[in-house]
């Protein structure tokens, strides 16, 4: 009796480990999208600071002019800094919807070989069956001809 082997076995191995290499791609995403979404909540604790800075500069009233430059000019550079977070996020976002998308189709054809297999196994084992049905019939017919 022979044993049974799926015919698209090396396919189904290559998907699986495309399938590991794409989650790990994606987590990869993921972790940078999130250290992006911290740097941008420092940016933004760092601009409430800076408010805070210049408010208080305020009520001291000295050297307003020079205080007042300098608080712009950190104001600018961290909306600078800013605004480039937001594109990195909306790259790496864009990059893990596309990732995503490609994962989804990895799983869906997964699926579809192990349905394949499934197939195969069930008409292996028809098969099995079939052969054992007829190696007992032979064995009855000769024993009864005995």
């Amino acid at each position: 009796m022979k044993n049974f082997i799926f015919s698209l076995e090396a396919l189904a191995k290559y998907k699986t480990s495309l399938e590991k290499k794409q989650k790990a791609e994606l987590a990869r995403v993921m972790a940078h999208l999130k250290t992006l979404y911290q740097e941008r909540a420092n940016i933004l604790a760092a601009l409430d600071a800076n408010i805070a800075s210049l408010q208080r500069a305020l009520e001291k009233q000295s050297d307003l002019a020079q205080e007042l430059k300098r608080h712009d000019d950190y104001r600018i550079h961290l909306r600078q800094l800013l605004e480039e977070v937001k594109q990195r996020i909306v790259t790496a976002q864009a990059e893990e919807k596309r990732l995503r998308a490609l994962l989804i189709i990895t799983m869906k054809e997964l699926k579809t070989l192990e349905r394949l297999r499934f197939e195969q196994y069930q008409a292996y084992l028809a098969e099995v069956r079939k052969e054992e049905s007829l190696i007992i019939g032979d064995i009855i017919a000769h024993s009864n001809s005995i």
